[in-house]
Parts: structure tokens; sequence; C-alpha cells
């Protein structure tokens, strides 16, 4: 009878234990693909990041484009009004020379109808009328520098209208270039404010996608915060070790990024380092900050080749972006043990190593333990 009791108490032990083996294996492939989800989801955010800053480069260049086109447009209205100006003046000029011309004409008109009607009476009256010789000579100069004088008029005017005119289709031409430089400038500015609403349209999409993105990713998140707990209370339930632990790094002292909230690279908002991060050379040895039993040791997107020791008491340590695994799920480790090598895979800009300390699931300032 004893011994069938102990058959049968071995029996519930067995299959009890058989129950949890299995749930705690079906909670975390269930982790698993929320985790695969979450970093698919961060590299789509991240994608659409990426989109988004090429695109606010291409309307900052679109609009320095822009601005050097409006500076060119207000130079060449510039040079359009002092043109103008000039071809004012330059008509204001005509205006009074053809004045002076008309009057030129006139008078000598005048003397050419009354020389016309007289004949050659008028000279001859005015040379037979001199006193002497001298006087004849005087009189004949005098008639001749007149006849002189109204063709110089007229040669000078002749001049001057040719060279006006001149000059005035020389700007009537520069102010057509002008004009049409005007009109090509403002087409390229026009092209160039088109471009920008269009960027500027792909931009808003690419937010709004974005901000879909990151609400699935907090959602994401959340669920496997959920999963993480129940996970919890399948761990072991033994007392803490106990003791410091030791520096997880073999190679480096040097912590490139500190537990607690920070401008994420991606996201560029406000989320929290779940960790620290010690910069060390790849290849060298990450190490157990304490003994405890291995519970994870293989590969997760976001943290890469990832190891999770239990150290009892609800404390667990983490250990990612390893580039080889020293230790499997279920070793017992020792302090300062070698447990992986040091890498940069999994979400990580370079060889480091991510550590955690959680305790009973919460995240914890790891220097709180160092």
């Amino acid at each position: 009878m004893k011994r069938l009791v102990s058959y049968v108490i071995t029996f519930a032990l067995t299959a009890s234990a058989i129950t949890i083996g299995m749930t705690y294996a079906d909670e975390q492939q269930n982790l698993n693909d929320i985790n695969k989800k979450i970093n698919q989801t961060k590299s789509e955010l991240k994608n659409g990041k990426n989109k988004e800053k090429q695109l606010n480069s291409q309307i900052k260049q679109l609009e320095s484009q822009i601005n050097e086109a409006e500076k060119e447009i207000s130079g060449i209205q510039g040079d359009i009004n002092k043109t103008e100006k000039n071809i004012s003046s330059v008509k204001a000029n005509l205006q009074q020379v053809e004045q002076e011309m008309a009057q030129q004409n006139e008078s000598l008109e005048k003397r050419l109808r009354a020389m016309y009607k007289n004949g050659d009476v008028g000279m001859i009256q005015i040379l037979l009328g001199s006193d002497d010789i001298t006087d004849f000579m005087t009189n004949m100069d005098m008639v001749q520098r007149i006849f002189d004088n109204d063709v110089d008029i007229l040669k000078l005017m002749e001049e001057q209208h040719q060279k006006i005119e001149l000059q005035k289709k020389q700007l009537e031409t520069l102010q057509a270039q002008l004009l049409s430089e005007k009109q090509k400038e403002a087409d390229k500015q026009s092209a160039l404010q088109v471009s920008r609403g269009e960027v500027a349209s792909l931009k808003a999409q690419v937010e709004s996608d974005n901000d879909a993105l990151e609400e699935s990713l907090d959602e994401l998140n959340a669920e496997a915060d959920r999963l993480v707990a129940e996970i919890r209370k399948l761990q072991g339930n033994q007392a803490f070790v106990g003791g410091v632990f030791a520096w997880p790094s073999q190679s480096s002292t040097r912590v490139t990024s500190e537990f607690g909230y920070r401008m994420h690279p991606i996201l560029k908002v406000n989320k929290l380092h779940t960790g620290m991060d010690i910069g060390a050379a790849a290849g060298t040895n990450v190490l157990a900050a304490n003994d405890g039993t291995v519970i994870k040791a293989g590969w997760n997107n976001s943290y890469g080749n990832l190891v999770m020791i239990d150290h009892g008491g609800g404390i667990v340590t983490l250990y990612a972006h390893n580039s080889k695994l020293l230790v499997s799920t279920g070793d017992v480790v020792a302090k300062g043990q070698a447990i992986a090598l040091v890498g940069s895979t999994g979400q990580s800009t370079g060889p480091h190593i991510h550590f955690e300390v959680r305790v009973n699931g919460e995240y914890q300032n790891p220097r709180n333990w160092l």
C-alpha cells in the first residue's frame, strides 16, 4: 500500500513538472513570437524614421534652393527697376532733344523759305549793302557761318538721334532679357514650391505611419511585459545566493550608456534604457555577475545572442548582444565564469555588453548591485 501511494505521488509530481515545463515552454514561445513582432515593428519604424529624415533633408535642400531663387529674383527685379529708370531718363532726354531739333528745324525752315521766296536777292542785298570791302567780307563770312552752323546742327542732331535710338533699343533688349529671366526664375520657384509641397505631404504620411507603428510597438511591449510576468511565476523560488555582483566584463570598465530614460536613437522620444551598456572589444569574455542557473541562452531579435541567469530571490541578470554563447539553458554557473563573448548581435550599433538586473521582473539600476 505504501509502495502504491509512493508511486502515485511520484507520478503526480512528474506530471506536474511536465505540465509546468510545457506551460513555461509555451509561454516562452509566445514571448519569442511577440519579441519577433516587436523587432519587426521596430525595423519598420526605423525605416520610416530614416525615410522621414531623408525627406526632411530633401525639404531643407529645396527650401535653400527656393531662398536662392528668391534672392536672384529680387536682384533681377532691382536691375529691371534700374533699367526702367534709365529708359525713362533716356526718353525724357530724347523728348528734349527732339523739341530743340524742332525749334532748330523751324528756324532753318524760315530762313530757307525766305531765301527761296527772295531768291538770291536777299544775299546780294546783304553783300551790296556793305560799306566797304571789309564789311563785305564780314557779311560774306556771316552768311557762310549761318549755313555752316545750320549744317552742323543738323549733323549733331542726327548723331544724337541715332545714338539715343541705339541706346533705347539696347535698354529695351536688356529689359526684355531681364523680364525673361524673371519669368524663368518665377517658374523655377513655382516648381520648387510644388516639390516642397509633395515632400511635405510624403513627410506627413510617413509621420502618420510612424505614429501607428509606435502605437503598435507600445501594444507589443505591453504584451511582452505581460508574458514576462507569467514566466516569472514559473521560475524557481530558491533564495538569493547572496553577495555583491561582479563586473560582467573581463576587459573593460567603460560604460557607454547608463540605466534610465534617454532619447531613443530611432523613435527620437524618451525611452527607458533597461540596463547598462559596457563598451568592450569584440570577442572578449562576458562574465557571470554571480552564482546561478542559466534560465535562457539563445537568440532574441532585439537582444541578439542572450544569456539570462537566475540568482534566486527573484533576481535575474541579463547579458545581451553577444557574438557567441559559452553556456546553455539549465547550466549552473559560478560568479566570474565566462558565459559568452562580446559582440554586436541584435539591435546594436557596435560591440558592447548590455547588462540588466531584474528583481521580480522589474528593471533595476545595475549600479545598485555591482
